[in-house]
């Protein structure tokens, strides 16, 4: 074999290993690993984004000087694994492996929620007449009854499992208005298409789960919303049941006579 030959075999080699340990190295720069969320304790900077922590933006209008009074929950700080500014769970790592986990495979952009169904952009998109239309979700349930509903840009259109919500209960108008209370209430209810399912329990309890479900489909889509619905109690969950019977007596409350003979 010719020299000239081996020495362009050599020069090729060479710089084949360039590249690849440049590569190499480039994708080693690329994966990021994970490490705990944090909170900088003299700026207050967070080391990620969590679209979950949502405020309302009456809190930019208050004077200056002044806090909001907290209510609710106390907020704790966010302490578990963080990569690329993105909560996830402990365990993971990313890429995910794709014989285990469907895609995608990446976490989505910072800012972004994800899961339960959402495209990487984190909404809501189902399909109709073959376009993609973005749609809010909600889950309520009351008594015994569950209640899944989407809203969508539209009409005012009320769809109880493939049927009208009118005819579905049963010409009653109290368990219609009921259902559909929290956009009516908002004066919204002509600017979106309800679609509902239900199941379990009776049809009243079915128009509380629909309550419930679709005050917490419209604080996705307007988190604004929120502190009109909870002084409504539209987003409080209904525990009100029927007192379960007791054995050996023939109602929940009701006992038996007493004989003394």
């Amino acid at each position: 074999m010719p020299l000239t030959s081996i020495a362009a075999g050599l020069a090729v080699l060479s710089i084949f290993r360039r590249s690849s340990k440049k590569a190499l190295t480039m994708r080693k720069a690329e994966v990021e690993e994970i490490v705990m969320g944090q909170i900088d304790p003299k700026t207050g900077e967070k080391n990620y984004v969590n679209p979950f922590e949502e405020r309302i933006d009456g809190e930019k209008d208050l004077p200056p000087g002044t806090q909001r009074e907290p209510s609710g929950k106390k907020f704790h700080p966010y302490t578990g694994p963080v990569y690329k500014q993105v909560p996830v769970v402990e365990g993971l790592k990313f890429p995910l492996d794709p014989n285990l986990y469907y895609p995608p495979l990446e976490p989505p952009p910072p800012g972004a929620k994800w899961g339960d169904g959402r495209s990487p952009d984190g909404n809501w998109y189902m399909n109709i007449e073959d376009e993609q239309v973005q749609y809010w979700q909600g889950v309520g349930r009351r008594k015994t009854a569950c209640a899944i509903v989407r809203i969508v840009k539209g009409n005012g259109q009320f769809i109880v499992n493939g049927k009208d919500a009118i005819q579905y209960f049963n010409n009653f108008p109290i368990w219609w208005l009921k259902a559909c209370e929290p956009l009516a209430a908002l004066s919204q209810k002509n600017k979106f298409d309800i679609i509902a399912k239900s199941f379990g329990g009776g049809v009243s309890g079915q128009a509380g789960a629909i309550r419930l479900a679709l005050a917490r489909a419209m604080q996705e889509y307007n988190f604004n919303w929120r502190p009109l619905m909870k002084k409504a109690k539209f987003l409080t969950r209904d525990w009100r049941m029927v007192e379960p019977k007791k054995p050996g007596q023939p109602k929940a409350r009701k006992k038996t006579p007493y004989h003394k003979r």
